[in-house]
C-alpha cells in the first residue's frame, strides 16, 4: 500500500510539474506581484544564449527521472517537437501518459481511465515550446544563477505569478537543458532530470496524437 501511495503522489506532482497549475486558481494569484531579477550585462548575454539555444532546437528526445519533495519517484521518456507538441511516457508502474498536441495538454491516468486537458500554451513548458522563446515576456525571470559551468533560470508566468515557478538548469559547454524544477503554490517541489538527450532528430508525428479514451466510451 505504501508503494502505491508513493506512486500516486508522484503522479500528482507530475501533473503539477507539467501543467504548472490549474487556471482555476488564477484569481488567487492576482494578489502576487512579479519582481524581475536584477541582471548584469553578462547575465543578459547568457540569457540571450539560452533563448538562442531553445530557438535552435526543433525536437528533443530524452530519458528522464522525476522526484518530488513528497518522496515519490518515476522515470520514462520525454519527447518535444516545437511548437507546442510534447509527450511524456512514464514507465511502469506509473500509469500516466501526458500528450501535448499543439493545442491542448492531455493528462491521462491509464489505470483510472481519467483524462484532464489544459491549453498547452498556458503552461510554462508549453510556453518554452512555442515558435520563439523570449524570456521576460510571458515568462518573467525572477532569479538567475551562473556557477561552475552551469546556469539556473527561474521563471514565473507574468499573468499568474502566484501559481508557482519553473527553474531551468543548463550546462554551459555545450549549452544543454539538463533538468527543470517546479515549485507549486503550496511549496511542493518536483524535479525532472534529463539524460541521453538527442536534439533535432526526426520524431514520428503519431507521438503527439492523443488517443482519447473518452471518445471510445461515447462510441459504445
Amino acid at each position: 500500500m505504501t508503494c502505491l501511495l508513493s506512486v500516486r503522489a508522484a503522479l500528482a506532482f507530475a501533473l503539477v510539474a507539467f501543467l504548472a497549475l490549474a487556471p482555476a486558481q488564477a484569481q488567487e494569484a492576482d494578489a502576487f506581484d512579479v519582481v524581475p531579477a536584477m541582471l548584469s550585462e553578462d547575465d543578459r548575454a547568457w540569457l540571450t544564449r539560452t533563448e538562442d539555444y531553445f530557438n535552435s532546437i526543433h525536437t528533443i528526445r530524452a530519458g528522464f527521472f522525476q522526484t518530488s519533495s513528497e518522496g515519490g519517484g518515476a522515470e520514462g521518456e520525454f519527447y518535444l517537437r516545437r511548437p507546442g507538441r510534447l509527450r511524456v511516457e512514464y514507465l511502469p508502474p506509473t500509469p500516466v501518459l501526458i500528450v501535448g498536441d499543439g493545442i491542448f495538454l492531455h493528462f491521462h491516468d491509464t489505470e483510472l481511465g481519467q483524462v484532464s486537458d489544459w491549453p498547452i500554451f498556458d503552461t510554462p513548458l508549453g510556453a518554452i515550446s512555442d515558435d520563439e522563446v523570449r524570456f521576460n515576456e510571458d515568462l518573467v525571470v525572477t532569479d538567475f544563477l551562473r556557477r561552475s559551468g552551469s546556469l539556473a533560470i527561474t521563471l514565473v508566468k507574468r499573468e499568474d505569478p502566484g501559481l508557482g515557478s519553473l527553474t531551468l538548469f543548463f550546462s554551459e559547454a555545450p549549452m544543454e537543458l539538463k533538468q527543470w524544477k517546479v515549485i507549486d503554490a503550496q511549496g511542493l517541489v518536483t524535479t525532472v532530470a534529463l539524460f541521453n538527450i538527442e536534439t533535432n532528430i526526426d520524431l514520428d508525428a503519431k507521438l503527439f496524437v492523443f488517443d482519447d479514451p473518452r471518445e471510445k466510451r461515447e462510441q459504445r
